[in-house]
């Protein structure tokens, strides 16, 4: 199995704005007063609590430095729907159904059901997706398959995730199985003994596939590489073709590819940031990324068609 790279990468960009400043003597910097009436603990819920940190010294940063973060912390939000949808292939249409209901549902929202409802969508936002973020086991909602087609019935039509020709009435019977059935997609990723990796786990990273048809796939691209063979898969999505043998989908910049539309408002953003960065250390990860999700960069990589 496989880690989500290029968000993380992306996050992980957002440190180069300290980390890579050029040494100074340190000066005597009055720390700020402690926020006014805000508590720390913002919101707790299920086994989760939501935290209100300061962040010292932000605003000693320049005007040049807080743009510069700001457009990372762009690029990292545009790839907020490809974590989700590499999570479980079914992760955005719940996440997208649930906020739909949070934004227009018409009923009344003081019963015990609402607030159970509004539990169980906090856990899905903090998660990103219908696994819990640590165990990974699916998060089971505190209510009722019926109250959940009655909040899909009487929220806005136009809000929620419908598929080409879809109603409201057949995304509840799509969804329902997935959110309610405990036995379907019931680990994001499924370590147990005997278990086939790969099928069993709601993980997005493969479709249709064995554990050991990935494993055949990816050691014959690793035998053909030679002894300094790269990490392959890190960049697709392997799935069964028409003739059940392996094919790659993979992530890169540009209409049509697998996470196009996504990977180009990263590539967007991180060219927005590069006129603010400090030097060139800051400018280079930013690069980096940007270049090998370019379909002229990444030649060796076959363009594929996105997902639906």
């Amino acid at each position: 199995m496989k880690n989500t790279v290029l968000p993380a990468l992306l996050c992980a960009g957002l440190f180069v704005v300290t980390a890579c400043q050029p040494k100074t003597e340190p000066t005597a910097v009055a720390p700020p007063p402690p926020a006014a009436n805000i508590p720390v603990v913002l919101d707790t819920f299920a086994d989760l609590q939501v935290l209100h940190y300061d962040l010292p010294g932000w605003d000693q940063l320049s005007l040049r430095q807080k743009t510069f973060i700001y457009y990372l912390g762009e690029a990292a939000l545009s790839g907020r729907d490809i974590i989700y949808d590499q999570y479980c292939q079914y992760n955005l249409s719940v996440r997208k159904t649930l906020e739909a209901i949070e934004t227009s549902y018409s009923g009344e929202r003081t019963s015990a059901d609402w607030k159970a409802f509004e539990v169980y969508a906090k856990r899905v936002w903090f998660s990103n997706g219908i696994h819990h973020h640590y165990n990974e086991a699916k998060i089971l909602p505190g209510i009722s398959s019926a109250y959940f087609a009655q909040l899909v019935s009487n929220s806005d039509a136009k809000a929620l995730p419908l598929q080409a020709g879809e109603t409201p009435a057949a995304l509840i019977a799509r969804l329902t199985p997935v959110l309610f059935d405990p036995t379907i997609l019931a680990k994001r990723t499924n370590k147990a003994e005997g278990a086939d990796v790969v099928k069993a786990s709601a993980i997005n990273f493969y479709e249709n596939l064995s554990a050991a048809q990935v494993d055949e796939f990816y050691e014959k691209l690793r035998k053909a590489a030679g002894p300094k063979s790269p990490s392959f898969g890190l960049n697709s999505k392997l799935v069964a073709g028409p003739d059940g043998k392996p094919l790659e989908r993979v992530w890169r910049a540009g209409q049509g590819n697998m996470y196009g539309a996504a990977i180009d408002q990263i590539v967007a953003n991180l060219q927005k940031a590069m006129p603010f960065a400090e030097n060139e250390q800051q400018k280079k990860p930013s690069v980096c990324l940007s270049n090998t999700t370019r379909p002229a960069i990444s030649k060796n990589l076959t363009p594929t068609a996105s997902p639906g």
